[in-house]
This record gives structure tokens, sequence and C-alpha cells, in this order.
């Protein structure tokens, strides 16, 4: 399915002149799972929190310099006070009075909540405005006469009790967040000063969290001053996709001498899976099978190979709440099973392995071991046992497997210590099963990559439709059919589907 491109003298009139530079959209962070829209709306809320405190304990500071007497006179005198109903309604009053003053004054915006820039001329007015409700207050609630005093005092407190904590952000946006994330690799497509001025971009932007693995051009050419290294010409972009985790691509290719090869790579990164970045909205993907648009204010437009929604929150919030208990709950069980199994053969408890998670990046899968413990070097000599159809490798009566093993498979309890890869953010309740390193070595097809566009899971649609007696071919299809149709009601339903079918024990392996 190809990208169209817009055709007649509107499209023509925004074409990019050849050495026009390339503004980038800020990235999503991988390692968060959430939409932009939603991490700007939660750092505004994490500031305006911060600024309620402030102003609290502003207000209660000149509470306790109401009266006359010294501290602990003053403390004594506030907590004297009868709070009436009418007393906690004035101070919910003031937060919803405090919290819109400072909202109409631009403060939560994203702008002003990652950059100081303009910020203190809008906290000195904010805090002025709400320094007249909460003198008069303070004046009425503790029957302090100076009104402007008070008023006076609680701006100065309020004004650095705010510009402080947006410091606070400024600098945990600089110096901690980098470390609380993961870097998203990315492949520019395009080269000479177009690309090199991206490049320099990023060199200034390194909150970006972008790490340029190296270019892919129609012709092999030199980016100035760049060091990463020339990948291949567009025809090889699907290969690379394919071996390399990338996480995005972003064309810098111009429109007018390009455009064909635009169209292809937009093509390819839908056919593997890998999100794309480009600069003009000049193609109509409103007939792409699987790109979902997301448009930011510099006018770039971003297609997203996946849905990508406050639903994914909510969905990260269940998979921390079930795991945690699903551990705590279940540990009799995970202990016992860790006993039969000491007890039954030698070797450890839990077999580790290497695993393809979202974005081709690997991570150590964690199960009950269920074979003997030279199960990975003896596979070689069963490769023609193999019993299923693809790349993947499965023998319904494998003679590496253990007695215990064997029960443990049939009931898929050596599949509850991923609960701890769930609650580590390495997979989901619900995803397409994690595989190993050498079944997706075996992958011939750029589209069988488009299943690593989300987290891996505990259970699937594959799970419950017969699991090893399905078919390999199947099983890709019913992956990708979960990707294009996700939602919280289908991971519900195939979380309530899995237990019947857990019980039966159909098609375990």
């Amino acid at each position: 399915m190809q990208p169209h491109l817009e055709s007649g003298d509107d499209a023509t009139a925004r074409l990019d002149a050849p050495g026009a530079p390339f503004a980038l959209t800020a990235p999503r962070n991988p390692g968060l799972q959430l939409r932009p829209a939603v991490a700007h709306a939660i750092a505004g809320e994490l500031c305006a929190t911060a600024d309620l405190v402030c102003l609290s304990l502003a207000l209660i500071y000149l509470a306790l310099r109401a009266g006359n007497a010294n501290l602990a006179g003053n403390i004594a005198r506030l907590l004297s006070i009868r709070m009436s109903v009418g007393h906690f309604v004035v101070l919910a009053l003031c937060w919803i009075v405090w919290r819109t003053i400072f909202s109409y004054c631009g403060l939560y915006t994203w702008r002003h909540v990652q950059s100081a820039q303009g910020v203190p001329g809008r906290v000195l007015l904010a805090t002025g405005l709400s320094a007249l409700l909460s003198g008069q207050v303070i004046a009425s609630m503790w029957h302090h006469g100076h009104f402007l005093r008070v008023a006076g005092y609680f701006w100065i407190a309020a004004t650095g009790g705010a510009l402080l904590s947006r410091v606070a952000v400024c600098l945990f946006h600089l110096y901690v967040r980098p470390h609380l994330r993961r870097d998203r690799n990315a492949v520019i497509v395009g080269g000479g000063m177009r690309a090199a001025k991206l490049r320099d971009e990023l060199r200034v932007h390194p909150e970006w969290d972008y790490k340029v693995l190296g270019f892919v051009d129609s012709a092999a050419r030199e980016v100035p001053g760049a060091s990463e290294p020339f990948l291949g010409r567009i025809s090889d972009l699907e290969e690379i996709l394919m071996r390399q985790v990338v996480d995005e691509v972003i064309i810098t290719l111009p429109v007018k001498s390009q455009y064909g090869a635009i169209e292809r790579a937009i093509s390819i990164c839908e056919r593997v899976g890998v999100q794309v970045q480009y600069c003009d909205d000049l193609f109509d993907v409103s007939r792409l099978g699987h790109c979902y648009r997301e448009r930011y204010d510099n006018g770039k437009l971003i297609l997203k190979m996946v849905h990508d929604d406050y639903r994914h929150s909510i969905k990260r919030a269940l998979d921390v709440v079930g795991s945690l208990c699903g551990l705590i709950v279940l540990a009799p069980l995970l202990l016992l099973v860790a006993i039969l199994i000491k007890c039954t053969s030698e070797g450890p408890v839990l077999f580790a392995q290497e695993r393809y998670g979202l974005g081709k990046r690997t991570f150590r899968i964690y199960k009950f071991r269920t074979m003997v413990i030279n199960a990975e070097a003896a596979q070689a000599s069963l490769e023609h046992m193999n019993e299923n159809s693809g790349p993947v490798f499965k023998i319904f009566n494998d003679p590496r497997v253990t007695k215990i093993g064997s029960i443990l498979r049939r009931t898929s309890i050596d599949e509850l210590p991923q609960l701890f890869n769930i609650l580590r953010g390495e997979m989901s309740f619900v995803g397409p099963r994690p595989l190993n390193m050498r079944d997706v070595g075996r992958f011939s097809e750029a589209w069988l990559m488009r299943r690593f566009s989300v987290k891996p899971g505990l259970t699937c649609l594959w799970q419950i439709s017969g699991r090893s007696n399905v078919s390999f071919d199947r099983w890709i299809a019913l992956d990708l059919h979960y990707i294009d149709h996700w939602s919280l009601q289908l991971d519900l339903k195939i979380l309530f589907m899995t237990v019947p079918a857990v019980l039966h024990g159909t098609g375990a392996a």
C-alpha cells in the first residue's frame, strides 16, 4: 500500500527548497509510553501542585505571624482557632482561584513548564493577583487588620516559593530526567547540508534523546561534520530496519527533487512498523493501513504505526498493579514450585533467556526451568524434529523437558516469573509473545517486524487460539490483528479467555 502525493499548485507551492533547514520535533520517550500531550499535561499538573503547596505554605506562614506573640504563642493561637466548614470552603476556593490565576497567566503550558524563558514576569503577575485574595482571607479569618502589609508579605513569599519550584523543575529536566530515559535510535534519510543541519540541531538539544545511527540516501554522499556512518541507499533501508534497533526514521530529503524517494521510504517504514517524521504534510496518508497522524505546532507530521493515546497509560497502570498483586498473592505457589524444581532436577530454579521486546530491544525473560540444564546446547541436534512451520522451533514431546516441567508447561505455571518482567515494564499482561533471538534471526520478510511495535505480553490471541497447534503464519496474523485492533476491552477479553485455555491445556508443548 503506497502513500499518495498531492498534486496541483497548492502542493507545489509548499515544496521545500533544497537547502532549507529541517526543524525537528522533540520525540516521545518510549520507556514512559506516554503520548506527548499526556506527558505535557502531567508535567503541568505537577507544577500546579507545587504552586498550590508554595502558596499554602505562604498562607500558613503569614497566619503564624498574625499575632504579636512569639512563634510558640502564634502556633498555639492558630491551633486554637475553630475550623468550621466555612473555613474549609474558603480555603478550597482559594486553591481554585489560585489555580485559575496561574493557568490564566500561562504558567502551565508546556513551553513555560520546561523552560524558564518569560516565567519570572508571569509568576510575579500571578502571585500578585493571588496576594490580593490571600491578604483579604488572612485579614478576615485571623483578624489581622493590616491588609496591604499582609498582601505584600504574601506576594514576596509566594513569588519566592513558585520561582524556586520552577528552578527545581528545570534542573530536573536538565540533569535528572535524561538519566531516566532511553535514547531513541534514529536513522536520517537524506544527505548533504540538510542532513548536516539536522545533525547539528540534535547536538545542541541532547534532551531530545535522539541517538543517530547513521544516514541513508538515494546516493552515497558525505554529510559535513557528521561522525555517524553512511548506512546505505534507500534500497537498503528495509534491511537496515530489520536488522538494527531503530525507533524513528527522520526524512530530510527535499521534496522537489526526491519526490519518489520519500514516498518509498515512508512505505518501507510502514511495512516494518517504524515511526516516521518528515517536514511537510505533502502526502495523503489517509489510505495507509496502519499509520496514525500526529501533528505538532511547528507543522511537522509524525506517522505512528500503532495507536498511541492515554489508554496506554491506563494499561501500564493496570500492569503495575496486577503484577504486584499477582506476586504477593502467588508467592506461596512460586515458593512451592521453586522447591519442587530444585528437588527433582539439577540446575537453577529460573531459566533466563534473551528475547526481543518493544522496538526489537532485547531483555532477559524469566521462566521456571522446565528442561534439563543443557537444553539450549542440545537444540541444534533436534532441529530436524521441529513440528512447527516457519522459523519457530516447537516439539510436542520434547525429550529435554523434565517430569515436573511437563506439568508446569501444561498449566502455564512456568510463565509466572514473567510477572517480574511486567513490573519492570519490559512486558505487559497482553501482547504478542516475545520471541527468542534464534527465531527472529530467521525472519526473512520485513512485514514480520511490525509485531515488535508493541510490548510483548504474557498472553495473547495466539495463547487462546490453540498455542502450539497454530501455524506460524496464523500466529503472526493474530499478532498483527491484535496490534491493528488494540483496545482495553480487547485486552480484558483476552485475559478472561486465557483462564479456560490454560485450564484445558490446549496446544501446550
